[in-house]
């Protein structure tokens, strides 16, 4: 039983690898800090080193480097203690500015970090474009990944087992002779009843970087009686544009099918499906065309030609199945949310079917969605799903239909093992069961998030930040101590930027403090109840961007990688708050650690002061 809704629809429309469907990029993940420690690195990252953007020109790489080494040159600083603490910043700066300066070096650093810069790469002709260059280090990459895996065999395993607890709920009335039946909860329970059961295996083996081989077995029984079937699929990249997936059953019933992906543009697609059920019939075809319409919304038409005939091949063939045509619009948020519409029109399925989606707490994700059609009873389904372990996941689905009663499902994947149990509540609507099986559920999830997982997660959160910060905390103070030399170094040039911007009443640093989030509140800066120092003040540094009354701090990296700051609160969420004046008027601005800032901005005044 697939996963219901319009959005499930759309994605089994394209070919897939084990990974998942392979169909135009989505938008990129949410930027939001999760509750989850990000990966920490010792490493400093160039581009903030220097304080320009990733996408930053020479010139401007350049100029940032020749202010910097105005101030921490070494020949420029009067004791033989400022040339040694000058000495190291210098060297950083140096080397941040050789690595992205260099085409190819900068290319490597983009694409792998530091440890790219400390790999050997064979590169070939030096005469090559920063594009060639590029592509020649995805290459390189690619390879070296389809090395490690072309030993490895993805496997992937689906046991589905349908349950039968409609007599469960049944009331007392029900029986003739009620008092020959136990209603008691453990009785009923005696009534559930396996009903259909499904196997799948299957096992992926790439034998090319562009070619994949797939066996999967499926046996299916029910009643005591059943059957099994060998399907073979090769899925094949012409291109990074197109793909094709061919697979075909071994045994009876013997189908073929085709699907395609061919992506025109960034903005269009195309993908087709053709089923071959028997050779006494053409193969059904379907098409489906889809445009990007916004940045996180693409619109679909697809076209299912149903069963028909090409002059005597299938004039005489028994199938009857009509054709029909879908218009629909799909999307997907950063946030998370997303929403999928779709409307069919067809001599046998005309209906209009909507999902919606989002997370909730605890890192849950809901759908919701509802289907009607002028043929078929409306229905509606609720699926809820997270992750328990590090490597599994579960959810719960109940599909509800108006004359056609209620389904569970539950659901768990562990690395690509899934395990799923449809159970079916009853034959018709109740709103006892619906009741028992969403509003109660809910209000216990509800509370067991509240009391006690998410107790339990920050729990876990605080101690390990602990201890990440233990075994941080000579390398914490080795920073604390460097930034504050740095900060020593640029009083000088800070003092004159000063005098330089109040001549011409420009952009005056006030205040800068960076560190927890928690502890910026909108009345100030709360005191930490903890030992460690958690904000630190960043004035002198922030002041040292400023250029020609202009303050600009790209984003995309912690700001712990500038130039005087350092890192007070190792795996914490960090802000920045800055107060300046600029034309006399007070400013203030807060922005998360990975944000960029600019200033002075109109935004940023404060009124009535």
């Amino acid at each position: 039983m697939d996963d219901p809704g319009p959005s499930s629809t759309y994605y089994r429309s394209f070919p897939s690898t084990s990974s998942g469907p392979i169909h135009p990029p989505s938008p990129p993940g949410s930027p939001l800090l999760s509750s989850t420690i990000p990966p920490h690195s010792h490493d400093p990252d160039l581009y903030a080193l220097l304080n320009v953007p990733r996408e930053a020109s020479e010139s401007q790489i350049r100029e940032r480097y020749r202010t910097l080494v105005t101030i921490f040159h070494p020949d420029r600083q009067k004791s033989e203690h400022d040339r040694l603490i000058a000495h190291e910043r210098f060297t950083e700066i140096q080397r941040a500015y050789e690595v992205l300066i260099d085409d190819r070096k900068r290319t490597i650093y983009d694409l792998f970090g530091e440890e790219g810069l400390r790999t050997s790469w064979e590169v070939g002709p030096a005469n090559k474009t920063k594009d060639q260059l590029r592509s020649y280090f995805i290459q390189q990459a690619n390879n070296k990944k389809v090395m490690e895996l072309e030993s490895l065999v993805k496997s992937k395993s689906e046991i589905e087992l349908v349950l039968d607890s409609r007599a469960v709920f049944l009331p007392k009335s029900f029986w003739k002779d009620p008092s020959i039946v136990s209603h008691d909860p453990i009785s009923r329970l005696g009534r559930v009843r396996p009903g259909r059961s499904i196997i799948k295996h299957s096992f992926e083996i790439p034998l090319k970087e562009n070619l994949q081989v797939s066996i999967e077995g499926q046996a299916l029984a029910r009643n005591g009686k059943g059957g099994s079937n060998v399907l073979g699929t090769v899925k094949y990249q012409f291109s990074p544009r197109l793909w094709i997936e061919a697979s075909t059953s071994a045994l009876q019933p013997r189908v073929g099918r085709l699907k395609g992906t061919y992506t025109i543009d960034e903005d269009q697609y195309i993908t087709w499906n053709l089923v071959q059920q028997t050779l006494g019939n053409p193969p059904q075809v379907g098409v489906t065309y889809g445009r990007r319409l916004y940045s996180d919304s693409t619109g679909f038409i697809s076209y299912e030609s149903g069963s028909y005939a090409l002059g005597p091949w299938g004039s005489s063939s028994p199938l009857a199945i009509p054709s029909s045509l879908s218009v629909g619009v799909t999307t997907t948020r950063r946030n998370g949310t997303g929403w999928t519409l779709q409307t069919t029109a067809g001599l046998g399925a005309s209906r209009i079917a909507a999902d919606w989606s989002t997370k909730i707490p605890g890192g849950l994700k809901l759908k919701v969605g509802a289907e009607v059609g002028l043929t078929s009873s409306p229905a509606i389904f609720v699926n809820a799903d997270g992750r328990i372990t590090d490597n599994t996941r579960g959810g719960v689905l109940l599909q509800c239909e108006v004359g056609g009663g209620i389904i569970m499902k539950i659901k768990f994947n562990r690395l690509g093992q899934r395990i799923s149990i449809p159970i079916l509540l009853s034959e018709r609507l109740s709103p006892t069961i619906i009741f028992c099986s969403t509003v109660l559920p809910s209000i216990a999830y509800i509370g067991a998030y509240r009391y006690i997982l998410l107790p339990r997660k920050k729990q876990r959160l605080r101690e390990r930040i602990n201890e990440l910060r233990e075994e941080n905390r000579e390398f914490i103070l080795q920073k604390k101590a460097e930034a504050l030399d740095a900060v020593s170094l640029m009083e000088r040039e800070v003092e004159r930027i000063v005098r330089k911007e109040r001549e011409r009443n420009g952009l005056i640093i006030v205040s800068a403090h960076y560190g927890a989030s928690s502890s910026f509140t909108s009345r100030g800066i709360k005191q930490s109840e903890k030992d460690e120092e958690e904000i630190i003040d960043v004035t002198i540094p922030i002041q040292g961007l400023v250029q020609d009354s202009k303050l600009y701090i790209p984003g995309g990296k912690g700001k712990f990688n500038i130039i005087g700051f350092w890192d007070p609160c190792i795996g914490e969420n960090k802000s920045l708050r800055v107060r300046y004046t600029f034309r006399g008027k007070l400013h203030e601005v807060t922005v998360g650690d990975t944000i960029a800032l600019r200033a002075p901005v109109k935004a940023h005044a404060l009124d009535g002061v």
